[in-house]
């Protein structure tokens, strides 16, 4: 009946853990992934911003202008007026003029097309640059999802070892229970002092007070857990895939130095960029335009009403004080600067790798060390046990070997749980992405 009850108990717990392949699915849920996606829209955005410049720009434009005073040309003229007196010379005088040039009320329409017929080779590299800054975000999404699945592993291992010892201490507490209820009754026969019953009772609390504890601390890191991924965990499966790793890594396929290997090529695009400085800017201008007296273009007393255009505009810098050269040796070094920044990145990443494959592989020898020892341990609380049982072993004995026990299989799991993260750890960082 007290095993069917606990196993009704357990069905909640059974139903809602969470095993670390639906935190792995869950992780594109975490706000952290979303917006790493949003960034993502937003240099989509800036590569069609990169290639609209490439079709040209189509502009409307209407002005309508009301002057306070009618426009008027001024003119000044010397004409004859008179025979000087020798009779010979004549006698000039200056009339000052004034023709009207513009009605009041003067409107303009203009539809003009722009075209950047050569920039220096500025535009297709710009649209270069942005779709490599494209790429280089994809792989930085790629990359986020890794490190929280990292992170989430992390975690997953933490609340497992954390499980196991409340559940090491939960075996422990069974058996200072049992051992006290025949310390009580070896205490009603005379058989043990009060204070021999007092210490399994203290013990027996003691383990309550771990267990509330380290529930606490368990109950913590699943609220962590739930945060990252934007999804409620109330409890975890167990874990799987404990068997050695047989794989070659290649650090190259791992996002974030794919992602470091996209900023050198944004790098050439920049070198690029500040050489076309160096070359003349040719555009090209259409217009249709209309200047009139009136709202619908149809009329003008004083000018020709269509005023259309086409016109091409030639820019070239002869001398800029060697600001074009410097912004060129600039992007030079930077690049320089990012191909030393990747190669003692991929040393890093390489010993890291190293030194955490030693230690998964010597694990597994502290593994194999920790359940020879819980066995000895079970054997040697047998023996202590029955030896109480017999009024033969004090209680500080019994406590010590109870104690010991669950320190070994405490043990023995948190190994496990190392195992696992170390297991994802590897994966990952060695450049295997999806597992």
């Amino acid at each position: 009946m007290l095993v069917k009850k606990i196993v009704i108990m357990s069905i909640p717990f059974l139903l809602f853990a969470e095993s670390f392949n639906d935190i792995r699915l869950s992780i594109e849920n975490s706000l952290k992934y979303k917006l790493a996606e949003q960034k993502v829209k937003i240099y989509e955005q800036k590569l069609k911003s990169a290639k609209a410049k490439n079709f040209g720009s189509l502009d409307l434009e209407y002005n309508a202008v009301h002057f306070f005073k009618q426009p008027v040309m001024k003119l000044t003229t010397t004409q004859p007026v008179a025979v000087a007196s020798d009779g010979v010379h004549l006698v000039y005088q200056t009339f000052n003029s004034e023709l009207p040039m513009s009605d009041k009320n003067h409107f303009i329409g203009e539809i003009s097309f722009s075209y950047p017929l050569f920039t220096g080779f500025a535009l297709s590299n710009l649209i270069e640059k942005s779709k490599l800054e494209l790429i280089k975000e994809k792989l930085n999404l790629q990359n986020v999802k890794r490190e929280l699945l990292l992170t989430s592993a992390e975690l997953y291992s933490n609340i497992y070892a954390l499980k196991h010892q409340i559940m090491a201490l939960e075996s422990a507490k069974k058996a200072l229970l049992s051992a006290k209820d025949k310390a009580e009754a070896l205490y009603n026969e005379g058989l043990i002092n009060r204070s021999s019953l007092d210490e399994i009772n203290a013990k027996y609390y003691e383990v309550i007070a771990d267990i509330k504890n380290i529930n606490s601390q368990k109950n913590s890191l699943l609220q962590t857990l739930s945060y990252l991924i934007n999804k409620p965990v109330k409890e975890i499966d167990g874990i799987i895939d404990l068997n050695r790793l047989n794989f070659k890594p290649d650090f190259n396929k791992r996002p974030d130095v794919k992602a470091i290997k996209e900023t050198l090529k944004i790098s050439g695009e920049d070198i690029k960029l500040a050489k076309s400085s160096y070359y003349p800017q040719v555009g090209l201008q259409i217009g249709l335009k209309r200047e009139a007296d009136n709202l619908g273009l149809s009329d003008n007393d004083y000018q020709n009403i269509d005023k259309s255009y086409v016109a091409i505009g030639i820019k070239y810098n002869i001398f800029n004080g060697g600001e074009t050269k410097a912004k060129v040796q600039m992007a030079k070094i930077a690049k320089l600067s990012r191909a030393i920044f990747l190669k003692d990145y991929l040393n890093k990443i390489k010993t890291d790798y190293e030194n955490d494959l030693n230690t998964y592989n010597a694990l597994f020898y502290r593994l194999k060390a920790a359940q020879q020892e819980i066995k000895a341990r079970k054997s040697y609380y047998e023996y202590i046990k029955a030896k109480f049982d017999e009024g033969l072993a004090d209680s500080s004995d019994l406590n010590s070997v109870i104690a010991k026990l669950a320190e070994a299989k405490a043990k023995r799991d948190a190994i496990k749980a190392k195992i696992f993260l170390l297991n994802v750890k590897l994966k990952l960082n060695g450049g295997e992405y999806e597992f």
